[in-house]
């Protein structure tokens, strides 16, 4: 499909802009006189969406002025892109989850949830408050993220997972509602072709660093190392079904996940140089699991290696509390979970959060631009793309955090 004209100009249409902006802040008299808009995202940084800025000038009938800004994200210009990473339902995905999931989550909830405002959604275009004129902003990809951070961000997640619990427990026809409104992603069947060959491509590099000659000089020559790497070879060819098994929600501990939970994709706001509050952004993997998946994803991707490998228990304990206190205000009557319970799951799907960051990892680490998508061609194959630039991504950095997450495996008895 052609990228759409009406869509593309939508950035400088006043009427649309001022429609949105009348419906989210409950004002007929606001009225648009200029539009502004600059790309949000370097070439290749988004699989799955373009993002453009737009800062909104107006004034209401009195004549005050007032400035809004606003992002819109919409679907790839690029059709074989598009299809590759099948951005439609991916975009279905997210209009629902803004829509109607957060909302009715947030109201049963009483309280916002931890995501940005949605002025706008579609399945094709997507506008969303701009968090940045208020103070938020991203953490340094490549250092990842201290235990403040850390802390922060695993305090908001179980929020959101205990108004799951809460919801599921005191409403459970209207939650069996919008849990039906997810759709698996990135582990459907119709998602191996590319995302199957992907995740073989993160577990073969990770061999590739863990496997050289100088590894026993970084990791020690212990045969438990060893062992791990012969395990994590012998799941070569399965990689995808693994991962797919793991996605099966495992009750009680089923919650709606965001599905895609690293740094890239959380946005924190600071009083003194402190985090003091996060916001969780793209919600086009969200789905229906085990909580420990969006744990251990995070976990795996996203947290500075000397805070996992130090703090873990520490995280964890932290979570739970959060995740009692919200299920305790929501749903008094409702179970409680055991923080065993949830260590358990962790050690039952570790093996995912493992996967999921030698995928990640590569694109976390790398210091210059990643692949421009945008030139991708028919019948361009994904994998060969990704070999071109293997060298690139294999940075001393990367080996450095791919030999870290295995060892903190190891000290876990996770592998």
């Amino acid at each position: 499909m052609l990228q759409d004209p009406i869509l593309v100009g939508l950035e400088n249409d006043h009427h649309f802009l001022e429609c949105i902006l009348r419906g989210a802040e409950g004002n007929r008299d606001l009225e648009v006189t200029a539009a502004e808009a600059t790309p949000c995202c370097k070439s290749g940084d988004n699989y799955m969406s373009s993002i453009t800025r737009v800062l909104i000038s107006g004034c209401d009938r009195s004549g005050k002025a007032f400035k809004r800004s606003v992002l819109m994200k919409r679907q790839p210009a690029n059709v074989v892109r598009r299809l590759t990473f099948r951005c439609d339902p991916a975009f279905r995905n997210e209009t629902c989850s803004y829509e109607t999931i957060v909302p009715l989550m947030a109201e049963f909830a009483g309280c916002s949830m931890p995501f940005p405002e949605c002025l706008h959604a579609s399945s094709q275009l997507i506008v969303l408050q701009d968090l940045k004129p208020l103070g938020f902003g991203m953490a340094d990809r490549l250092k990842g993220l201290d235990l403040d951070h850390s802390l922060l961000a695993l305090k908001a997640l179980a929020q959101f997972h205990g108004t799951s619990l809460a919801m599921k427990h005191s409403e459970p026809e209207k939650f069996q509602g919008i849990r039906s409104l997810t759709t698996e992603l990135a582990f459907s069947q119709d998602s191996e072709p590319v995302f199957g060959a992907s995740v073989e491509n993160g577990l073969k590099m990770a061999l590739i660093a863990l496997e050289e000659k100088n590894s026993e000089k970084t990791v020690g020559s212990s045969w438990t190392f060893f062992e791990a790497v012969h395990k994590l070879n012998l799941l070569r060819g399965s990689v995808f079904r693994r991962l797919r098994a793991a996605v099966q929600p495992l009750e009680p501990l089923g919650v709606l996940c965001h599905g895609d939970l690293w740094l890239n994709n959380m946005l924190f706001r600071y009083e003194n140089n402190t985090p003091t509050e996060v916001k969780f952004v793209d919600l086009q993997v969200m789905r229906y699991s085990s909580l420990a998946t969006d744990i251990l994803y995070f976990l795996c991707t996203s947290v500075e290696p000397s805070v996992l490998s130090f703090y873990h228990d520490d995280l964890i304990v932290a979570y739970h509390q959060s995740l009692t206190e919200t299920l305790e205000k929501l749903a008094p009557g409702a179970p409680q979970i055991a923080i065993a319970q949830i260590n358990d799951q962790i050690e039952d799907l570790a093996l995912f959060g493992l996967l999921m960051g030698f995928l990640l990892l590569p694109a976390i680490t790398v210091e210059s631009d990643l692949i421009d998508l945008d030139s991708m061609q028919h019948g361009e194959d994904l994998a060969s793309k990704f070999e071109q630039q293997r060298e690139q991504m294999m940075s001393a950095k990367y080996r450095e955090r791919v030999r870290s997450l295995v060892l903190y495996f190891i000290e876990r008895n996770f592998i």
